[in-house]
């Protein structure tokens, strides 16, 4: 019998990807086995490599889709009629709530294992890009109506996405080796949202 094209069949590969999203940010990357995907879905593992080649392509596709749903959000921040700095505002929140689906799927996490990061590397050095760009929309847009006091909206971007690195780094050297509670968290996100304000504080006519 002839297989269908995967194309033809975007329900059954969302479905795994929803039950690896579940696997993954119960036990993380290292721990999870196409096995036990499978079971959660009531297919066999062989149906499963049909869709999918490794479950490390699985994690890929899981944090794409999370990119691009941030990505989408943003677009729809941008194309809203509100104030500039309401739209920072926004841009702010929703970047504090990808981190939280980020630290959910453990891929932030110090003991996730070496896996991850060659998965990792490539798809966030693009994020980082297509997120600074969206970035740069809104700032050019508050200096035009006269929002903003900034002479460099591209460079200005860029250094916001620095201190987020930089934040994200510090988060990490404070808890060293240890797994990070809910206590550490709230004390990142916290460290972002004063960033953020005092940002668009600083930058605001």
């Amino acid at each position: 019998m002839r297989r269908t094209n995967l194309c033809t069949n975007p329900d059954k590969r969302s479905a795994i990807l929803n039950a690896a999203r579940a696997r993954f940010s119960r036990y993380g990357l290292s721990k999870v086995t196409m096995d036990e995907i499978a079971a959660d879905l009531g297919m066999s593992k062989a149906a499963l490599y049909y869709y999918f080649a490794t479950k490390e392509e699985m994690f890929r596709q899981v944090i794409a889709q999370e990119r691009q749903d941030f990505v989408s959000r943003i677009e729809s921040i941008i194309a809203h009629q509100c104030a500039s700095s309401e739209k920072l505002g926004a841009y702010f929140a929703e970047h504090l709530t990808l981190l939280g689906t980020l630290l959910d799927l453990r891929i932030l996490s110090t003991q996730a294992g070496d896996a991850i990061h060659p998965i990792m590397r490539a798809l966030f050095k693009e994020f980082n890009r297509r997120e600074t760009s969206l970035l740069e929309i809104i700032l050019r847009e508050g200096r035009k109506r006269k929002e903003f006091r900034l002479d460099f909206p591209a460079k200005t971007a860029l250094f916001v996405q620095h201190v987020l690195v930089g934040l994200r780094i510090r988060f990490f050297k404070s808890i060293q080796d240890r797994e990070f509670g809910k206590a550490d968290i709230r004390v990142y996100k916290n460290e972002i949202s004063y960033f953020s304000k005092i940002f668009i504080q600083g930058i605001s006519h």
